[in-house]
This record gives structure tokens, sequence and C-alpha cells, in this order.
């Protein structure tokens, strides 16, 4: 059900609409050895084909552009003792300072830990409360430590997602990160590059199919329920990104084969006209690739401020800030003249929203995990699938599928 009206031009859709059952012996507890081994959903657009993921490259042609998040998890979850005797933990989300010492984080047990208070994780880090209002703490290098994130690394515990009911144990160190994983920054898990394996995508470039990368520091909103009756309801949590001039040479060259693309000194020819095509690894990887066209629109008018804002994907941008419309050639090309001219990097936040509506300029493919009903990664998966979510989620739950983040994994065509 569609409500009649717009907000920052953000289709009002009823979230009762993206419900539907999941038992807890559906989500997944423990993740599946060798990771590839899980089951692969393959929607083809027209039809359904259960696989494993080990097969994925079988469905993959050479036209394809894969696009991985390389961001990696931080052990986010400290537990500490407050000066009164109390115990508290500390969920770390943001960092606020270059060196880490200060954050932005969640308390639990807050009542116990008052504004100005002091805390100790293992006798050796100490957490000091700065502001309640604003969630801030901040902590203080302990001797033994070169830097806050090696005495993080040591001492944090996985972040493992509320909806798995169990502690945290030796394995999820290592399973609940991505090969991809190299820089460090996020508090939950790009999930779907969980299922990868160094052999798969060994066989994946032996094939000719491209991979890319960029990053998204995934962060604690991606489990925030839905609030209120409908989506533009919804604050969209707000995730920091960064993007190099190698994706945006990349995404020209498979997406536009026939142009000349100049990039640190190289220049390819490829046939003409869009012919590839792009497949996200994750939501959050299809969250940066779909926020690029309006980064590069921002960039041409001379307004791009470090975040993509929700209501530029419903506001026609190109128009309000060009008064003409901006293909996403030109978008991508004054990217990647911003980064030449930047030391080769983009950096910012996104805040889009992806619902049904949505204008899709880049991906035409998308893995991912199995989603929690009424949540903004199931209206993104509605939205990619025009509207096919359920009767795939309901094969899914047929042939036992298993959900969410240590679930199996699919692969969806537009």
């Amino acid at each position: 059900m569609i409500e009649d009206g717009f907000d920052n031009g953000v289709p009002h859709l009823a979230v009762s609409d993206y419900d539907c059952s999941l038992t807890s012996d559906q989500i997944a507890q423990y993740a599946i050895e060798p990771r590839d081994a899980s089951k692969l959903l393959v929607w083809t657009g027209s039809e359904i084909k259960d696989r494993r993921f080990h097969e994925l490259d079988q469905e993959l042609g050479a036209d394809v552009l894969l696009v991985a998040n390389d961001t990696k998890v931080i052990p986010a979850r400290l537990h500490a003792l407050t000066s009164g005797g109390h115990q508290i933990e500390i969920f770390l989300l943001k960092p606020l300072d270059a060196e880490w010492l200060r954050w932005e984080a969640m308390v639990g047990n807050r009542k116990r830990f008052r504004e100005g208070d002091e805390a100790v994780v293992s006798e050796k880090l100490t957490i000091k409360w700065l502001s309640r209002e604003e969630n801030q703490v901040q902590f203080e290098l302990p001797e033994g430590y070169s830097s806050m994130p090696e005495a993080i690394e040591d001492l944090g515990k996985v972040p493992l997602p509320p909806y798995i009911d169990r502690g945290v144990e030796v394995g999820d160190k290592e399973r609940y990160q991505a090969i991809f994983a190299e820089k460090t920054g996020a508090v939950a898990a790009p999930t779907a590059s969980l299922h990868f394996t160094e052999e798969l995508e060994q066989r994946i470039l032996g094939k000719g199919i491209g991979l890319a990368k960029l990053t998204l520091h995934v962060g604690a909103g991606t489990f925030k329920p839905m609030t209120g009756e409908f989506s533009h309801h919804h604050d969209m949590h707000s995730e920091r990104f960064e993007i190099n001039q190698d994706l945006i040479a990349q995404l020209l060259l498979r997406l536009y084969p026939g142009e000349s693309v100049r990039h640190v000194g190289m220049e390819s020819e490829f046939p003409s006209k869009r012919g590839g095509r792009v497949v996200a690894i994750g939501t959050t990887s299809m969250r940066v690739l779909e926020s690029l066209y309006y980064i590069g629109v921002r960039i041409l008018g001379n307004q791009w401020m470090g975040k993509v804002e929700t209501e530029d994907a419903y506001c026609d941008l190109s128009v309000r800030l060009l008064n003409r419309e901006v293909d996403l050639k030109e978008s991508l090309l004054a990217i990647l003249d911003f980064c030449e001219r930047s030391v080769g990097i983009l950096g910012g936040e996104t805040k889009i929203f992806i619902v049904a509506g949505f204008n899709f300029r880049i991906c035409d493919g998308l893995i991912t995990n199995f989603h929690q009903p009424k949540s903004t990664l199931l209206m993104l998966v509605d939205a990619f699938l025009g509207g096919k979510w359920r009767g795939i989620y309901e094969h899914a739950h047929r042939e036992s599928y298993r959900f969410l983040s240590y679930g199996d994994g699919s692969l969806l065509w537009r």
C-alpha cells in the first residue's frame, strides 16, 4: 500500500506491506563451513534456481563487474566495570577523532554510568562518559599499546548482531570478517561478503569477471527497526564511505565501452555503448554505488559538502542544482576528475534510503543475504526487484534457506 503524498520526496510506503514470517529456527546462529558451502538462491529475473555459493562464478559472465565492500569490523563491544562496581557494556558506533580516543557509543546499563564517571575494561582501558545527551565517551590510551585501534582490537569483542542469541565464541573473530576486509571501521559485517573464499575469488578473476572495491563502514543503524507506519516516518541512518579513482574508472570502462577513459596515464577503447553489468556484493556496496550519481551531480553544481542526503534521490537533483538533466556518464566523469585532483580518493557519508520508486542507475545485480521483515534492507530488495521479493522469500522459506547475517545468500537480477 502506498500512502498519497511525499515527504522529502520519499514515497510513503506502508511498513506493514514488508511483513513476513520469520521464526527463530530460521535465523542462522552459526556460519556454515566452508564459507561458500552456503545455499545460493538465484533469481534470473523470471525464475528461481537453487544452487550453492561456490557455484556463483557459473552464474556470472565476463561482462560483469563485482563490487565488494572492503570495510573491516572492529571488536566494538567492550565490557567495563565502573568506579562504583557496576558492570556496563560499551558498544562503539563511530570514532569522533583521528586517534580513536573519543567515540559516539551506546552504553548498556547506562543508569549505572553517570556523566563524568569512569569505567575500566580488563583493568587496562579507562573510559569516561563525556556526554550522556550526545552519547560520547573518551578513552585514555593504556600502557603497552601504541594506538587505540590496537587496544580495541585486543580488548574488544566481536559485535555479533542482536538476533544471534548466544555469546561470542573464538571462531567468530575470523568468521564475522570477510576475505575482502582491509579498512577498519565497521561495527557490523557486510554479510553478503562472508560467503566468499579465496578459491572462489580466484575462479571469478580467472574467468575475466571484474572485481572492484569500495569502503562503507557499516554502522549499528543497519539493525535499526523501522519507525512509524510509513517509510517516510523513518530517519535513515548515515554511514561513512570512501571511494577511489580506480573504482570510478572501472565502472566507466565496464559500463561505457567504446568511450575513451583516461586514468593515470591509461586509455582504453572498447566496443560501443553500455555493455557491462554491475553486481553489488551486498546492500552496503549498493548504497555507495547508487549514491555515486548524486555525488557527481553535486560536484558539477559545486554543492558537494561530503554527504548524500535521503532527499537527493527523490527531488530531481540535477534540475534543482543545474537546471538540466545529467546522465550517469557525466556524473561519473565528474567524480573521476574530482578524485584525480584530490589524491585519488573521495570520502563522505551517505544517508540514501532506497525504496520502491528509486531510480537504479548503476546496479544490474545484487548479492545479498535474506533480511528481517519490515526492515530498510527488505525495502531495498523490494525496490530492486520491482515488487517480486515476497515470492522469492516464500521459496526460501519452503526450501529451508537460513536467514540473516550468518545465513544463506542470493544472487538477484533486475
